[in-house]
């Protein structure tokens, strides 16, 4: 385009279809580190710390997201499908025992 080798609109093309791929390839992964983490039964914070404390197994935690018709839901977010929780308390598993703090000698 300096040196009139490119039209402006090819440039143009060129630049919206370089954006285009960049938005597809962060929003596909997007799209499955957060499959990853429903199928886990995690939040984001929860991911960074460690916790499994939801994690149910995936068809569980499938159920938990999606509701009882979790396989029809896929296809179509306008299929009701009712959630087997109040939204406020979730199963979880049985609490692990935690170590006892033990202060360091420093």
């Amino acid at each position: 385009m300096l040196q009139g080798q490119v039209s402006a609109v090819t440039f143009a093309y060129a630049f919206m279809a370089d954006v285009c791929v960049v938005g597809f390839l962060f929003c596909s992964g997007f799209l499955l580190f957060h499959s990853l983490l429903t199928l886990r039964g995690q939040t984001t914070k929860e991911w960074f710390g460690e916790s499994h404390q939801y994690d149910l197994g995936w068809h569980c935690n499938l159920r938990e997201a999606l509701g009882e018709r979790w396989h029809l839901v896929w296809l179509s977010p306008l299929i009701a499908s009712p959630l087997p929780g109040d939204g406020v308390t979730f199963q979880s598993k049985a609490p692990q025992a935690e170590l006892p703090f033990r202060p360091s000698n420093f």
